[in-house]
Parts: C-alpha cells; sequence; structure tokens
C-alpha cells in the first residue's frame, strides 16, 4: 500500500512533503579580501622564519667549515715546520763534507789550492731624473 503525499495514511497521520529550500550565498567582498591579506601575512611570515632558519642553517655550515680549515691550516703549518727543519738540515755544511769524505770520496783542499772568489757589486742605478745634454 502506498502512500501519497499530504493525504492522511490509515493511521491518521499527514506526512508533508520536503521543500527543498537552499538558500543561494551571495560572496561578500569584504570578507574574501581580508582573508586574501590573512593569507597574505601568514605567507609573508612563514617566508621570513623560513629564511631565518635557512640563515641560521648556513652561519652554522660555515662555521664548521671555518673550523675544519683551521684544523688542516694547524696540521700543514707544523708540516711546513718539519720541512724546513729537514730542509736546514740536509742543507748543513757539516752534512755535506761527511758526505763529500766518507761517500765521495773527497779531499778538502789545501791553503794553496784553494782560491777565495769575491763577488762584484753591481753599482747603483743611475737617477731616472738625469738627462744627457748636447
Amino acid at each position: 500500500m502506498g502512500r501519497t503525499p499530504g493525504l492522511p495514511d490509515a493511521i491518521g497521520f499527514a506526512v508533508p512533503k520536503d521543500v527543498e529550500n537552499h538558500p543561494v550565498r551571495e560572496v561578500d567582498r569584504a570578507r574574501q579580501r581580508g582573508m586574501w591579506f590573512v593569507a597574505l601575512g601568514v605567507g609573508v611570515f612563514v617566508s621570513g622564519l623560513l629564511l631565518l632558519a635557512w640563515q641560521h642553517y648556513e652561519f652554522t655550515t660555515i662555521g664548521y667549515r671555518m673550523d675544519e680549515l683551521q684544523k688542516a691550516a694547524a696540521v700543514e703549518e707544523m708540516d711546513r715546520r718539519h720541512l724546513l727543519l729537514e730542509q736546514a738540515t740536509l742543507r748543513s755544511p757539516q752534512r755535506i763534507e761527511a758526505i763529500a769524505i766518507n761517500e765521495l770520496h773527497m779531499v778538502a783542499p789545501t791553503q794553496t789550492e784553494a782560491v777565495v772568489i769575491e763577488r762584484v757589486r753591481q753599482a747603483a742605478q743611475p737617477a731616472k731624473t738625469l738627462v744627457a745634454r748636447r
């Protein structure tokens, strides 16, 4: 037994028909503009926070890199000092004389065989303001 909308049932109740009444909403321009300004403000704020976080990360990374480079520079300075000491040791006249006599079987010269050659000093350069006249 089917029911007819709006007519009383066998029990005596009337079931009203559902009215589809959907309100039409209008866009509130002022509210929408305000929401865009808030979204823009939040975006700028978040961008600023990201910029600060990135700068902090870069400064920290650069600090670690500077520490590593300072340690490497200290190691290189120690190596340089060691090499300078080794160079001075290898250039010592006593060592060179010992190698010449013992390994190369050289003989030290006598006073009559030794000739001392003095260095000739160069004359000072003339001033560039001199002009030759005829």
